[in-house]
């Protein structure tokens, strides 16, 4: 498996309803909510962890390590929680209207696709990788 694992097949299938959401909104003239200020921030802040993620998974991947220590210590996949519950819900209150679906359309991506990049992750990494997921919770941190 790749660097950027299935989040190419997540981004198309998530784009492909995006666009047919704004073609929706604008053709049914459709906005059901437009909250500027809370969105952008969900956005940004989505935005500056998710850079933080990808710096941090992106060394240890140049290494040929797996990443368990800074964001990956509390989620196993911190970069799909990232997007899944800050920026695309962020980007959708923004648009209102049938965007607010993207979050949902997104989470059926992630879900149909990650047994296969954690199948390729237990493939590379074996016992290590194993004793991360059963330890590590997918998407949420633990209280």
């Amino acid at each position: 498996m790749k660097f950027w694992g299935i989040f190419p097949k997540v981004v198309l299938f998530s784009f492909i309803y995006a666009i047919l959401a704004f073609y929706l909104n604008k053709k049914l003239e459709v906005s059901l909510f437009a909250f500027s200020a809370p969105s952008l921030a969900m956005v940004f802040l989505g935005l500056v962890l998710w850079f933080i993620c990808y710096i941090q998974v992106s060394r240890a991947y140049s290494e040929g390590k797996l990443l368990t220590k800074g964001c990956y210590s509390k989620v196993r996949h911190p970069i799909y929680s990232i997007w899944g519950f800050l920026v695309l819900p962020g980007f959708s209150l923004l648009f209102g209207g049938f965007m607010l679906f993207l979050p949902t359309v997104y989470w059926i991506g992630v879900l149909g696709f990650i047994r296969e990049e954690e199948k390729a992750l237990e493939e590379r990494f074996g016992d290590e990788w194993r004793e991360y997921a059963e330890r590590t919770p997918r998407f949420l941190p633990r209280p």
